[in-house]
């Protein structure tokens, strides 16, 4: 088996889909009224509306997205600049990489990760 693709819940779509194109530089690849969804190689990332999800996320430690970075202090600053809320600034991790963590409109945690060098 092998990971195709993740959905990320919620009730507020349009803030979503307007945050994750920033994020990932990149227009929804299919839109539709309660969803779309972004594809990178195989996997795709779905937004979507659903009747049982109420505002921000209570668990946001629960599930966290990775995006790996070449240059974490560069992606750190652009974020900053262009709004995003990060609540955790770069730091070396014991394994070598740096991790900064940020959070999406839904407050939905985000990794950003810089690999060992």
């Amino acid at each position: 088996m092998k990971p195709i693709g993740i959905i990320i819940w919620t009730e507020r779509i349009s803030n979503l889909i307007k945050f994750y194109e920033m994020i990932f530089e990149s227009k929804v690849h299919k839109l539709k009224s309660t969803s779309a969804y972004f594809i990178y190689n195989n996997l795709r990332i779905y937004i979507s509306e659903h009747s049982e999800v109420k505002g921000d996320s209570k668990d946001p430690n629960r599930m966290i997205i990775n995006l790996e970075t070449k240059d974490i202090e560069k992606e750190y600053k652009k974020l900053i600049d262009q709004g995003v809320k990060f609540i955790r600034k770069p730091e070396i991790e014991k394994w070598g990489g740096k991790v900064a963590t940020f959070e999406d409109p839904d407050k939905n945690r985000i990794n950003l990760i810089e690999q060992k060098k």
